[in-house]
């Protein structure tokens, strides 16, 4: 056996077919030259009678090789624990072994707090997560649909739920937590209102009512005079209780408002009058009213229009914010998707600018576990002005809500959509099955050096195992997650056996829930 390359991230040995005769790709193999220890994983094994593809440069010792294994650096051994620090190299005199089950075990020490989250596949030994490490710094999952997300991000709910002061915030965009009994579930509906003042005026003009205020100049003008004048004390760009009901009314005064000109009738049916010409906005607002109205009457909507005055803030945040319970579920599965999306960014700045109000021993640290992230944090530069703002909150906690005790964890089946800014500050990544090269390629771009390799094995993992890489893990190697005692109520659909079945559609119940949704 022969050291053939060593780099700073990769090494190559040659050999004959004895050693190494049962290596297979992950495992991983100990090389040493008596003064450094390096762990290495096999990324690929080539046996190769001639040395075809081995250019001559690649030879840093001479003689034939029969088999070629590579492997990609991802630590070493310091008093037989094992570090992800590399302190330095060995030469190229050295002897490498594959790493059993027993002195992995040995390597791998248990963090003093934190959580098992499985089984490492190979060695099937338990697989630790550091707490700190995992929440203190913004987290990510990624992975195809069908990967076993949904039931990674349980476990670590259920996990983190034992702990009596714990306090997470779900964005379940699917309604697939809703179930879990450590959770209060949060769904707006008729029983639990969102205001539609709970956003703000600003955010309500162009979330909801989808105004954009640089080419609906009059609209806006008359909406911001209306609202002055029933919430004189009002802040455009905080809840502030405002009512509906009035505004629409004002809006009709407005389109309806005519005004004296000083002069007066001399003489008919008006003498004495004084005359009158069209306000401003008279018969200018017609299709901003219908708008309100319009959204007023939509039964889908109907939770925003709930009477609640401005008591029901502070109501709210302590039902979102507040850790007597240790997860918190906004459920958001019966909302139309534009209405949900809005709903988070409001919940968001709301959260966010609470904490912010907290120091030092007051803090009480809060995560928001966000579900196809995707979705409303996007990597795109086309967004509107009101989608940017969005994104900008959820960029400013992970940049600095740390000092204010605030992560993300945020989980996508589509990584290359995800905000690079929320990615580029992700300290742990947890990545389950990836096929799509963009996906990949997106995730390797923000991991530490000596991991990207690993991420192409992931095309080959079944449902359930994962990679975990980053500060919580010692070692990034498979995992086998252990199902959680409560799991996520999954929206897979059975296709085959539903056919087989034989069930028959109701249509006409659909169509009437259809029309009157």
């Amino acid at each position: 056996m022969k050291l053939i390359k060593i780099l700073s991230d990769k090494v190559q040995i040659r050999t004959d077919q004895q050693e190494f005769s049962n290596v297979r790709i992950n495992d991983l193999i100990s090389i040493t030259d008596g003064t450094a220890e390096l762990v290495t994983m096999v990324t690929a094994v080539t046996d190769n009678d001639a040395e075809a593809g081995i250019s001559d440069d690649d030879f840093i010792l001479g003689g034939t090789s029969i088999k070629v294994v590579e492997c990609s650096i991802i630590g070493s051994v310091h008093n037989g624990k094992f570090s992800k620090a590399l302190d330095q190299y060995p030469t190229t005199d050295i002897t490498a072994r594959e790493i059993n089950g027993e002195e992995f075990s040995k390597m791998i020490s248990r963090p003093d707090s934190g959580f098992c989250i499985g089984k490492y596949a190979v060695y099937h030994c338990p697989a630790w997560v550091d707490g700190n490490r995992f929440f203190q710094r913004h987290s990510c999952i990624v992975g195809n649909t069908g990967s076993g997300k949904s039931e990674t991000v349980a476990k670590i709910l259920e996990e983190t739920s034992k702990l009596p002061g714990a306090n997470i915030i779900v964005f379940d965009i699917h309604g697939e937590y809703r179930e879990l009994s450590y959770a209060r579930n949060i769904s707006f509906s008729s029983a639990m209102s969102f205001p539609i003042w709970m956003f703000g005026f600003s955010d309500m003009v162009s979330n909801i009512l989808k105004i954009k205020e640089e080419s609906a100049t009059v609209a806006m003008s008359a909406l911001r005079k209306c609202y002055k004048q029933i919430c004189p004390g009002g802040n455009e760009g905080k809840p502030v209780y405002f009512s509906y009901k009035k505004l629409i009314d004002h809006l009709k005064g407005l389109n309806e408002e005519q005004a004296e000109t000083g002069e007066f009738y001399k003489t008919g049916a008006s003498a004495g009058l004084p005359k009158k010409v069209k306000g401003e906005y008279n018969g200018r607002l017609h299709s901003i009213i219908s708008t309100l109205e319009s959204k007023e009457n939509d039964a889908r909507l109907s939770f925003l229009f709930q009477d609640a005055d401005q008591s029901y803030l502070a109501e709210l945040i302590l039902q979102i914010l507040g850790n007597d319970k240790p997860v918190k579920n906004i459920d958001l599965s019966n909302m139309p998707h534009d209405v949900a999306i809005a709903v988070i960014g409001a919940v968001t700045k709301l959260i966010y600018g609470v904490q912010q109000t907290f120091r030092g021993g007051d803090i009480t640290p809060v995560t928001l576990v966000c579900d196809e992230a995707h979705v409303y944090i996007p990597n795109n530069f086309q967004l509107s002005a009101s989608e940017r703002r969005m994104v900008e909150i959820f960029e400013n906690i992970a940049k600095e809500g740390r000092k204010f005790g605030m992560t993300l964890f945020v989980a996508s089946q589509r990584p290359s959509e995800l905000n690079k800014t929320i990615m580029a500050q992700c300290a742990n990544f947890i990545v389950s099955k990836l096929n799509n090269e963009t996906d990949k390629s997106m995730v390797k771009g923000v991991l530490p050096d000596g991991n990207e390799d690993i991420i192409d094995s992931t095309t080959t993992f079944s449902p359930g195992e994962v990679l975990v890489i980053g500060d919580a893990v010692p070692i990034p190697l498979k995992i086998k997650v252990e199902l959680a005692k409560e799991r996520p109520q999954s929206r897979t659909i059975e296709f085959w056996d539903a056919w087989r079945s034989g069930g028959s559609l109701d249509l006409v119940k659909g169509i009437d829930r259809y029309m009157n949704a």
